[in-house]
């Protein structure tokens, strides 16, 4: 008689669970990724620019806002990763919750080990 493996449910719920988390953050990444870059520049530096050099931003203001849109671009690039790691936890927890007790796959018995004697002639 063969054992019937082991499927772990709990296991396989939160390994799930990861898994649509990890999915979740990834989505939440490219939704705001989404709107980011579907902004106008103005708007995503949060700068007004009349073409006027006596009323427009100083160069530090400037420079100042576009680091932190690079730091917000790098930001997304840090969070897709997280999501894309936590989601493969998540289905490395589903499938190792699957595996149970090996089962012969060709033969019914056990195999004898083999030996490292020649046999007699």
């Amino acid at each position: 008689m063969t054992p019937i493996p082991h499927r772990d449910t709990p296991a396989r719920i939160i390994g799930m669970l990861v898994f649509l988390l990890g999915v979740g953050l990834l989505c939440l990444v490219f939704w705001t990724a989404y709107r980011l870059f579907n902004t106008p520049p103005a708007d995503a530096l949060g700068l007004n620019f009349t073409g006027n050099p006596k009323s427009d931003p100083p160069l530090a203001k400037v420079g100042t806002q576009l680091t932190w849109l690079v730091f917000r671009i790098a930001y997304l690039v840090i969070m897709s990763v997280a999501g894309s790691l936590i989601s493969n936890k998540g289905i490395n927890l589903y499938f190792s919750a699957l595996q149970g007790t090996p089962v012969p796959l060709f033969s019914r018995h056990r195999s004898e080990p083999p030996t490292d004697e020649l046999p007699a002639k």
